[in-house]
This record gives structure tokens, sequence and C-alpha cells, in this order.
């Protein structure tokens, strides 16, 4: 064998061998990214089942202190009785106080044990949300106590109201905001029923869905010429300031004459089923516990009415078989919240550096109750609206059927829209960088775009369907039916 030869021949080894080391490092970096993305898939997967976890959590947290704190002013209003049949006016005046600010501090306490909640299942503070209810008490602090010709414009519900809630407001949000509330019903906020306060709108027009325009706006888009065309947004809703804005348990204070809505042998009744078992009806017609007007706390109808959003007839066709049981079919106080939870990556990005990214959960939950009878249970509000503690358990709901859902309160994005946006758009018309919503609004106002809508629907409208109630059949579903 000549050298030349032998010298070829180990030129070619080490070629193939420098290959199969490429090859080999090719797999190994193949290898890496493959386990990397694995841990990741796997860490998300955790942390959006931690998610889930905190928001179920701080929702059924707020929910029973919604309960409790009812059933604390229906005791109240039977302490109330009882006070007035033994002639202790100073205890009336005490416990109708007491009544007055349970419905600011009991929902109170729900915020605050919702945040307990979501912190003990790895949720961390959203600094946002803590800021936007530290900006909220500011504006409780310094408009709601505000004065308009010698008189507040915000009814105080108790003497210096608004600055105590103010600082129980501020103590929440010193300790961070975890899990956001969702379904506020601030005063200030606009009433709902105009287009542009509804997210379905945005949604259809990014997602350029022409049913939805179809099915909920039809001629919208063939009237519409310009952001002038729009009604003005509705203005604050404040006819009612006895309930907190969060958390709201749906309850007022009227004042009237307890025979109007019981016989002495009713509300004895009453009173046994609380476990006053002594109190007898005779004890009742003795006095002039019936016959006399006084405050007492009762349902607020807007609030307690038939809960028509879980119904697959109602009005929102919501996808679910069965029928709600008698005793619990009326909507009220319920608690929707909102976490966020970070996950970071350990898969480098295009530009190199860690990546993170947020796990969004809503979750929303009632307390149940109802009144018995006999062997008959009937709903809570069915004692004439009269406030009773009747309340036992509480249960997750899905969260499009709770109270207020379509709020987003703690939707940072979506509130920032809301307050400081749509007013300056409705002027002078879209600002395009500000925010997706405002990115929709540009797209909207092209004269192209709603024409394209317009063609398509002539084309097609016949396509355009309302979803069937039931997650099982075509075209089925809620946009969330957790």
């Amino acid at each position: 064998m000549s050298p030349a030869s032998d010298r070829t021949r180990r030129r070619a080894a080490c070629s193939r061998a420098g290959q199969a080391v490429v090859f080999l490092l090719l797999a190994l970096t193949a290898l890496v990214f493959v386990l990397l993305f694995n841990a990741d898939l796997h860490r998300i997967v955790q942390r959006k089942h931690q998610a889930q976890n905190a928001g179920d959590a701080a929702a059924l947290a707020a929910a029973r202190w919604q309960g409790a704190t009812l059933n604390l002013i229906g005791e109240l209003n039977l302490l109330h009785v009882l006070a007035l049949a033994n002639g202790q006016p100073a205890a009336v005046d005490a416990i109708t106080n007491m009544q007055a600010r349970l419905c600011f501090t009991g929902p109170m306490t729900a915020l605050f044990a919702a945040q307990i909640a979501a912190k003990n299942n790895r949720i961390h503070v959203d600094p946002d949300m803590t800021d936007l209810l530290r900006e909220h008490a500011d504006t409780v602090r310094n408009q709601y106590t505000a004065l308009f010709d010698g008189t507040r414009y915000f009814p105080e519900p108790w003497p210096g109201a608004w600055l105590q809630v103010a600082d129980m407001l501020d103590q929440v949000a010193s300790d961070g905001i975890a899990a956001g509330p969702d379904n506020a019903q601030f005063f200030l906020d606009p009433s709902s029923g105009h287009m542009l306060m509804e997210k379905a709108f945005y949604d259809a027009v990014l997602s350029r869905n022409w049913c939805w325009f179809h099915l909920h706006a039809r001629g919208w888009l063939q009237a519409y010429a310009s952001f002038r065309d729009w009604p003005a947004l509705p203005g604050p809703d404040i006819s009612d300031t006895s309930n907190a804005e969060i958390f709201g348990v749906g309850v007022r204070p009227f004042t009237f004459r307890l025979d109007f809505l019981f016989s002495a042998s009713d509300l004895e009744a009453r009173f046994h089923e609380a476990g006053f078992d002594t109190v007898t009806a005779a004890q009742l017609t003795g006095t002039n516990v019936l016959d006399r007007f006084e405050t007492w706390f009762l349902y607020n109808p807007g609030d307690w009415s038939e809960w028509s959003r879980i119904k697959p007839d109602g009005e929102d066709n919501f996808p679910v078989t069965g029928a709600v049981r008698p005793e619990y079919d009326v909507a009220g106080a319920d608690a929707v919240v909102r976490v966020y939870a970070s996950v970071d990556r350990m898969t480098p990005g295009i530009e190199g550096g860690r990546r993170s990214d947020n796990v969004m959960w809503s979750a929303a939950a009632k307390p149940f109750g109802y009144l018995e009878e006999g062997s008959e249970r009937r709903p809570a509000t069915d004692a004439s609206a009269f406030v009773l503690p009747a309340f036992r358990d509480v249960r997750l709901i899905p969260v499009d059927a709770a109270t207020g859902s379509e709020n987003n309160t703690s939707d940072i994005e979506w509130v920032r829209h809301v307050r400081s946006h749509l007013h300056p758009y409705l002027e002078s018309g879209p600002q395009p960088n500000a925010c997706r919503y405002c990115s929709a609004l540009t797209l909207w106002e092209d004269d192209a775009f709603r024409q394209q809508g317009i063609d398509w629907l002539d084309l097609y409208h016949q396509n355009c369907r309302v979803r069937t109630p039931g997650g099982n059949r075509r075209g089925g579903g809620s946009r969330r039916g957790h």
C-alpha cells in the first residue's frame, strides 16, 4: 500500500468522524430544545392548574362571605323585631346602623378573603390590579364626598361612610391584589346598554365576525357613517348607594309596617326556622311590633330576580342541560374574580434572553340558600323579599351566568379603555395605538372594512344562526362556560 493511498484513507476517516461529530452536536442541540420545550409545557400546564385552583378558591371565599353577610343581616332583622317587642329603642338604632355598615364591611371582608385564598394557591400580587384598587379608593375619598349645592351627589349610607370605605379599600390594597374583583358595579362607571360597552362588538370587528352584526346589530353596518353616529354613553347609575360596589349583596333599607308583609303566625314560623324557638305569635301581637313604621332590610328586586342567565331558554340561551331547582332559581349576590399567573420559559427566544407568559383565569361562585316550610323548599327571597338567615352553602357557577360578569372590572386594558378612551373617541375619533380596543375602533371607522361586511352578509347572511343551547350540539357553547 502506497503512502499516498494511506493518507487518503486517513483523510476520509477523519472527514467521516467530523461529520459524525457535527451530526451528534445537531442531535444533542435538538434534544436539548425538545427537553426545554417539554419542561416549558409542563410548567405552563402546572401554572394553569395553579391559576385555576387559585381563582376558584378566591371566588368561593368571596361568595362564602357574601352568604355570611346576608345571614347576619337577616338575623339582625329578627333581632330588630325582638328589640321592638322588648321596648329597646337604642338597640333598634344600633341594629339598623350595623346592617347598613354590614352591606359594605361584609363584601370588603369577602374581597380580603379572596386575596388570601389566591395567595395561598401561589398567585402573586398583580401591581396593575393593586394600582386600580388604590385609584378607586382615591375616587371614593375625593369624589364621593363632594357636595353639590350643599348635598352629596352620592348619599352616604351612614355618616362618614365614604371616608371609611376608602380607608378599607386602601387597607386591602396595601397587602396587594392577587384576585381582582371582575363583576364590580362602580357608581361612576357608565351603565350598560351601549354597544361600545360590549366586548363582543370589538371581538366581532377584530375577527370579522359579520354574523354578530347580523344577529345583534342588524342594519348598523349599513347605517353607520362615522364616530359621530354613536349615541352618547349612558350616565352612571347612582340610584342606590346602599350597597358595596365590589361583591355587593343586593339588599336595601325600606321603611314600612311589618304587617304589610307578615301575619304574626308567619313571623313566628320565620323565627322558629332561624332557631328562635321561644318566640310566639302572641308575644308579637301583644306589642306594637307589627304596626310600627320601621326600617327593614329587603332584597333589592333589581338584583334578586329569576336566574334567567343560566337557562337554555333564557336571555343568553345558556348551554346547559337540565333545569335549575326552584329554590335556587334566583339571581343575586355572586362573586367573579380574575387571577393572573406568570410563567417563565426556559426555551430562549429568537432575540435571546428569557421569555415569560401570563396565564389568566376567571371564576365565579354564588351563595345558595332556601326557606323551609314543612318539607317544601322555597327561594330565599320568598318571604316577601324580607332578608332572613337562609344561606347554607356556596358553589362555583359558570362565569357567564354570574351577575355583572360582562363588566370585566379587573381587565386593566378594558377598564382603561372604557374610562379613558371612549369619551375622546366619541368627540374626535379613535386613537389608533392606545389599546387593542382602540385599534378595533380604527378598523371600524374604515368604510372599506364595513363594506366588506355588508357584501359578505348580502351573500351569506342565511348562514348566521343563533347558537343552540347545549355544548354538545353544533353551534352550542358559550364564551366562558366554566
